[in-house]
């Protein structure tokens, strides 16, 4: 394992989530349904950081992990062997934030703004307890 790599991809993925929100409110704060937007894209690419880093960790090499569905393969493969990450439901987490994120508000201009704030806290929770599983 690489703890210098894995402790950059968290701090990175905390950066990308203060820019998120700073971008959200700016965003709110502005009526720009392109800075709101922006703010799930930022959340979103923090949790695939943050994915990796629970993944490197966990002991895959980055050339297995390149893509989202490298990445959504290798969560599923590790929750079936190791119980604390099957019961922090990082897999189903992960999808659920590349969905609502990444597909839904992203890409389709689908949001609430109620919700996508509740989706923009998960994405920093997500971070969190990975910064925890992997420390």
């Amino acid at each position: 394992m690489d703890t210098a790599r894995t402790t950059r991809l968290i701090e990175e993925a905390e950066n990308l989530l203060r820019v998120a929100l700073e971008e959200f409110e700016k965003g709110v704060k502005e009526g720009s349904d392109e800075a709101i937007r922006d703010s799930a894209e930022k959340a979103w690419r923090a949790v695939a950081k943050a994915a990796d880093a629970l993944l490197l960790a966990k002991g895959f090499s980055e050339e297995n992990i390149e893509t989202h569905r490298q990445k959504r393969l290798a969560l599923e493969e590790l929750a079936a062997k190791d119980p604390e990450v099957a019961r922090q439901g990082f897999k189903d987490r992960f999808m659920a934030r590349e969905y609502t994120l990444h597909v839904r508000c992203f890409y389709d201009g689908e949001y609430t703004l109620s919700s996508l704030r509740e989706e923009l806290e998960k994405a920093r929770q997500f971070v969190e307890d990975v910064k925890k599983a992997t420390a």
